[in-house]
């Protein structure tokens, strides 16, 4: 765990947000700073939050270098990696919790859905188990799932967005590249040496949308890099029989011990999920705006 959280939300009264996620969802007070309108928590699995009130100052000094900001309105997803939503719906009953919204994904995953004192919406998703042979040809197709949502959509319709500061659909197509040339050597590494620690650089992801020009460059070679970089990692698969289980320990420099195991095949079914998520973005934009 690092020593500072990467995850800060910036929240309209800090003292209520700190008593709904202490008492409300189980997270457990580290330090509390009033004077600058901040304190940080405990989450259940061991992650820190920053919460930091209207007055905060420099939030992102106190964070990581590896961080993200979230603000009022934004969705936090607060899954375990195997979670249990009979068992997590019971808990958050059992904290006095009772506007849970329930629903099933378009791709099977049952949601569950909390607003906190700010209008974040917290989600806690218990994803459809897949066989491996289902998740390798569901990310294998992925860029070609992610051009049909895009289809018919006009170069200025790339720029509409689900609400102010949310990104645009052409952001959202670069972002997705962008993540999955960041986890091209993340794939091989845990194919061509199982047991590798895998130390990841910092990224901030805004910084990135800023410098690297997301609102403004178009979306073809973006697409053109998703479709190769799946077809790459699906064809070493087919060479490597064993490869589910391989794995690497990612982490951070940032991060003690010897990092997470992560393997091929939660890595595949991460790389599923993350895409679903951004083209349910997407297609929420087209419904907000008729297209």
């Amino acid at each position: 765990m690092p020593k500072r959280a990467r995850v800060a939300l910036k929240v309209n009264n800090l003292a209520s947000s700190v008593t709904f996620y202490v008492d409300s969802l189980g997270c457990q007070l580290v330090e509390g700073q009033p004077d600058a309108d901040m304190a940080v928590v405990l989450d259940p699995y061991g992650d820190l939050l920053l919460l930091a009130g209207p007055e905060a100052k420099d939030v992102k000094n106190h964070l990581d270098e590896t961080c993200v900001i979230y603000k009022p309105g934004d969705t936090l997803d607060l899954s375990e990696q195997e979670e249990n939503l009979d068992a997590r719906l019971a808990a958050l009953t059992a904290r006095g919790l009772t506007d849970i919204h329930q629903e099933q994904t378009a791709e099977g995953d049952r949601k569950l859905t909390i607003k906190d004192p700010s209008n974040y919406t917290i989600t806690y998703i218990q994803r459809v188990q897949r066989s491996p042979e289902e998740t390798r040809a569901l990310y294998a197709r992925g860029g070609d799932d992610l051009e049909a949502v895009l289809a018919g959509l006009t170069e200025a319709d790339l720029d509409l967005t689900r609400a102010p500061d949310e990104w645009s659909i052409r952001q959202i197509v670069h972002h997705l590249a962008e993540v999955d040339a960041m986890f091209l050597m993340i794939f091989e590494s845990a194919l061509a040496q199982p047991g590798i620690t895998f130390i990841r650089n910092t990224y901030d992801q805004a910084h990135w949308a800023e410098t690297l020009a997301y609102k403004e460059r178009t979306i073809e070679p973006s697409l053109a890099l998703i479709k190769a970089t799946r077809q790459h990692i699906a064809r070493l698969l087919q060479h490597i029989p064993d490869h589910w289980d391989h794995f690497v320990l990612l982490k951070f420099a940032s991060d003690e011990g010897e990092g997470y195991k992560m393997t091929v095949g939660q890595q595949l079914s991460e790389m599923n999920w993350h895409q679903a998520e951004h083209c349910e973005e997407i297609n929420e934009t087209r419904r907000i705006h008729g297209r």
